[in-house]
């Protein structure tokens, strides 16, 4: 529900967009049309013939093939993918002698009939394609002539009727009463032919007279001469009582004369199985005979469609279907609905709300008079300023509105008004109790009037937590519940006290009283409920979810409810939503219409009271925001979904498949698509199809709009799937669906591998085993006699290689190690003594200390060093423990930091400690000192000018140790050696750091990881994984 500023900008809007003109589009009076062409469907214009089967689907015979249609998605039968057509241009009789079939008749065929088969498949028709028969587009029927032949022809050697059966396989003229009798001019004669009887009879008493006209209404044949005399025919017999209306006569009159093919220039007669129609300039009439008089009435006028060819009227649902030859199809539904209007300046004028019932139908709005057709309508003048929100025809005739903050009062002929009081804002809602007394509400205050005097309820907008009031109604007696933004109140009269009920925060838009007392609640947003056993039970909401906003609730005499919401109006069965709310029934059925039943919006206004109205006549009256929309809700036609579930074909890829109800398929397919279709030519939106795989989990999905059902690739076994089409009577579709093993998942498969295996498995055995047993005797004694001399052999030497392999790889690491780590320390106490040595004359006592200081610090510090490197020189052995133990992370990296300093005083390096100090870690301490010493070292040696952050993360399971430079970034090749265990100082030119560190990590249980993506320095990372 819009804002009323937005709206108002949403209207202006709407308004500049009716003044264009849209190009292309056929309008007309009392219905609503879709055109489909080849624009937007066909494969071409013309169609010649049109026809529904007896499952509801209609056909269009059309040059380029025939199109099966169920009301959305068209399916072509042409020469390219039916086998059964030579060629592409066919005729429909609307009606066949089995009510079972459709009949289809090629072109310049007369002999070969079609039929469509049960699975919609094209086929020969082996019975019918042998008889005689005729046809034309202007007649509903296959007329069969075989008898007559028999008789006539084949008996009768006399050749009388030659010429009649020379014509009759293929005229223009002939006009069918049903299957079996028609009615034939031949030159100057006339005849009824009847196959029943096989015989034919002159009509003399037009014998001789030029026709005009010829046409059948129900079982009456009508022939009209150039004298415009009408002579009527039932069975041959001339029915001279029936005569010509005076209207159809002069249109006889009128009428040009037809040239010799009867293509009647301004009088075209067409039929179908119920319905002759009289095609008359522009409008379409229909031809009835009423007590023996012939006469016509307009079906549709001032009509813009041409070439009309064909036509079918569904009288129960009130909707034309007509086939042209050169615009396709158009289908034309009858608007049942009727919009009220204002026409005059304001942009708003037509934004409607409150309403009531004048006498004679005129209807009383915030903004004029409206009278039925629009005609005589009255707007109020502009300095007007009724309030549109509420108004009140109470029981005594008076009529009750705001107007400039004040109530006022008139009565129905609309004298003068009276003020009764000044309320300081508008009228919200307005309602009369059984005892006349007047309750009603501005945004803030709830008044009580009866015949002395005017009572404030309700004058504290904290009472109702600030929130306005869009609606009150007395809902049980003494109760006047209120609707606001934040929910219902409830003030009771007879106590004068507010209560809060439940529905918090709930925006309520509307509360209405049904006819058996039941409470309902309108909200915008949060859908509707009923007040039920103390309690407000959500009713579900359609499938778009329009209904989450409802603006009333209009309950007809057949026990439905109309639903006026922002998207349209629903009609659905109040004893259906009543089951819900008991926990008796699930499915409830929305019938959804919209604007293209007669009014020009689907956004319906609510909050006003009243929220809609009946009128004396029994029209239900809802206001939208584009005026106001009646409708007699028990003669509205309702068409529902009633056709069965058809799968027309299903593709295994771009493999056609042709299926019934069971389905076996082999595994080598990546999607199943099944063409779905249930014939439907209502509002597409009320046709609910969903499908369901019962092995999958049994959930309901939605069928695409296009009728494709898509099942990706599915693993061998038995499946249901499930198609079905919810309304008030949910219908079902099932399909058994077997998806075969591959050949090697076959049980057959299976054992004939098991036993191949096991007898080759045996063969072998056997052959090797003779053969081992020969060669295990010509060599056991030599084996005796060597093997305790080589076993004590080949003990001595792996014993021996196996010391002096550890001792030198202990020494190469030793080595390694000393000169790498004991090179900077040196160094750096090399330059403090050069640094001493030439300059301790001139220096401080005091910078003096200092230096000799930092001397015994880094003498200190290699004696430390020492230390740990015969820790990690005795870790290389194979029984050397790992001595764990809880570490301060913090205090150990201060260690090291205080080593190198020096260095990186040096190199203008700048050491940071962000170790949190209370962080631990529970490894071995010197082991871990090593790794970081190492990494220390190789960031300040590769940073100048710089920072070298040390950092520690933990989380619930892990520990980090991130060392960050912005120094040097070390190559990616060299990176993906050291990670991956490949890296060999020796072979790399490198130092013995990184090998170091990823053979300490190991016995630690620690990963390394190495990030240079930034561009600029290394980010090294240390994960321990801690158990907790």
């Amino acid at each position: 529900m819009l804002t009323y500023p937005l709206r108002h900008l949403v209207l202006i809007f709407v308004y500049l967009l009716s003044c264009f003109p849209s190009s292309g589009q056929i309008s007309l009076s009392g219905y609503s049309i879709t055109n489909y062409n080849s624009d937007n469907a066909l494969p071409q214009n013309s169609i010649n013939s049109i026809a529904f089967d007896k499952n509801g689907f209609l056909w269009l015979a059309t040059r380029m093939g025939l199109v099966r249609f169920d009301g959305e998605n068209f399916r072509e039968y042409n020469t390219e993918n039916t086998s059964a057509l030579v060629n592409n241009e066919h005729f429909l009789p609307l009606t066949a002698p089995d009510p079972d079939k459709t009949l289809i008749l090629p072109k310049d065929d007369s002999f070969h009939i079609l039929t469509v088969s049960d699975d919609y498949q094209i086929e020969t028709d082996s019975i019918h394609s042998g008889l005689l028969h005729s046809f034309n587009t202007s007649n509903c029927h296959l007329f069969d002539f075989t008898n007559i032949y028999k008789k006539q022809v084949l008996e009768n050697k006399t050749g009388r009727y030659k010429e009649l059966f020379a014509k009759l396989s293929s005229s223009k003229t002939l006009i069918t009463i049903s299957e079996k009798q028609a009615y034939l001019k031949v030159g100057k004669d006339c005849y009824f032919l009847d196959e029943n009887a096989g015989s034919i009879t002159v009509l003399p008493e037009i014998t001789a007279h030029k026709d005009k006209l010829q046409f059948a209404v129900g079982n009456i044949f009508c022939y009209v001469d150039d004298d415009n005399h009408m002579y009527a025919y039932k069975e041959g017999v001339l029915q001279r009582k029936i005569t010509t209306g005076n209207k159809l006569h002069q249109f006889f009159v009128q009428a040009t004369m037809p040239g010799s093919d009867l293509e009647q220039a301004s009088l075209k007669i067409l039929r179908d199985p119920s319905h002759t129609f009289m095609i008359r300039k522009d409008s379409i009439l229909t031809l009835q005979i009423v007590n023996n008089i012939l006469d016509c009435e307009i079906l549709v006028a001032n009509s813009s469609i041409t070439d009309i060819e064909c036509m079918i009227y569904d009288e129960d649902y009130q909707t034309i279907y007509i086939g042209t030859i050169t615009h396709g199809l158009y289908i034309l539904k009858k608007q049942e609905f009727e919009r009220l209007f204002l026409t005059g300046p304001k942009i708003n004028i037509n934004y409607g709300e409150a309403q009531i019932e004048l006498p004679g139908g005129r209807i009383l709005t915030g903004a004029g008079i409206m009278n039925r057709g629009n005609k005589g309508n009255w707007v109020f003048p502009s300095t007007r300023t009724i309030t549109r929100w509420a108004l009140l025809k109470a029981s005594d005739g008076t009529i009750w509105y705001s107007e400039s903050d004040s109530l006022k009062r008139t009565d129905v002929d609309l004298h003068p008004s009276v003020t009764v009081s000044y309320l300081g804002e508008s009228l919200t809602g307005i309602v009369e109790r059984e005892n006349k007394e007047i309750i009603y509400s501005t945004f803030h205050k709830l008044f009580r009037r009866n015949a002395k005097e005017e009572t404030i309820l309700l004058d504290h907008p904290g009472l109702l937590q600030n929130a306005r009031i869009q609606t009150i109604r007395e809902a049980t007696a003494g109760n006047i519940w209120i609707g606001t933004a934040k929910g219902i109140f409830v003030y009771e009269l007879s106590r004068r006290r507010l209560r809060k009920l439940s529905l918090l925060n709930m925006d309520v838009s509307i509360i209405d009283v049904a006819k058996d007392s039941s409470i309902w609640i309108g909200t915008y947003g949060q859908g509707f409920y009923k007040f039920y056993k103390n309690h407000f039970i959500r009713m579900p909401v359609d499938v778009r979810k329009h209904l989450l906003i409802a603006h009333c609730f209009m309950e007809d005499k057949r026990g439905y409810f109309w639903i006026p919401t922002d998207r349209g109006l629903f009609r659905v069965a109040k004893k259906e939503l009543d089951d819900y709310a008991s926990g008796t029934n699930t499915n409830v059925f929305y019938y959804y219409i919209d604007k293209s039943h007669g009014f020009t919006t689907n956004e319906f206004n609510g909050s006003s009271t009243p929220c809609g109205i009946e009128t004396k006549d029994g029209r239900f009256s809802l206001p939208s925001i584009d005026g106001y929309v009646q409708f007699h809700p028990d003669s509205v036609h309702i068409n529902l979904p009633d056709k069965a579930i058809f799968v027309d074909e299903v593709m295994a890829d771009d493999k056609k498949i042709f299926l019934k109800d069971n389905l076996v398929q082999i595994q080598d397919f990546n999607r199943l698509v099944f063409e779905i279709s249930s014939p439907y030519f209502g509002n597409r939106i009320n046709l609910h199809l969903e499908y369901s795989i019962k092995e999958l989990g049994g959930k309901w999905y939605p069928v695409n709009e296009d009728g494709r059902l898509i099942i990706t690739k599915l693993a061998k076994g038995h499946y249901t799937l499930t198609i079905r089409r919810r309304d008030s009577d949910t219908h079902y579709k099932t399909i058994q669906l077997t998806i075969l093993p591959y050949w090697y998942e076959t049980a057959w498969f299976r054992w004939l591998t098991g036993c191949l295996v096991i007898g080759a498995f045996l063969s072998f055995f056997r052959v090797r085993y003779n053969s081992q047993v020969k060669r295990a005797e010509l060599l056991e004694q030599k084996v005796a006699e060597r093997t305790q001399e080589l076993s004590i052999t080949n003990k001595d030497l792996n014993l021996s290689k196996l010391h002096l392999s550890d001792s030198n790889r202990v020494k190469e690491k030793m080595i390694s190690i000393i000169l790498h780590d004991f090179r900077s320390p040196l160094r750096f106490l090399q330059l403090l003594a050069r640094h001493i040595h030439g300059n301790f004359r001139e220096v401080s006592e005091q910078e003096l200390a200092t230096l000799l200081l930092k001397f015994q610090t880094a003498t200190t510090d290699l004696y430390d060093f020492a230390q740990e490197f015969l820790i990690w020189t005795n870790a290389q052995k194979e029984d050397f423990i790992i001595n764990r133990e809880k570490v301060a992370l913090w205090e150990i990296t201060n260690d090291i930091i205080s080593l190198y300093s020096v260095g990186a005083n040096i190199n203008r390096n700048v050491f940071i400690n962000l170790i949190p100090g209370n962080l631990t870690l529970t490894t071995d301490a010197n082991l871990l000192k090593l790794i970081i010493r190492n990494l220390a070292d190789n960031a300040n040696k590769y940073t100048a000018d710089g920072e070298i952050r040390i950092e520690a993360i933990q989380s619930d399971s892990n520990l980090q140790i991130i060392m960050t430079d912005t120094g040097q970034s070390m190559n990616k090749e060299l990176i993906e050696r050291i990670l991956n265990n490949t890296y060999n100082p020796a072979d790399a030119n490198q130092g013995w750091g990184y090998k170091i560190i990823t053979e300490l990590l190991i016995r630690l249980g620690g990963i390394l990881s190495i990030d240079t993506s930034t561009g600029q320095g290394n980010k090294i990372t240390i994960t321990f994984r801690e158990d907790k």
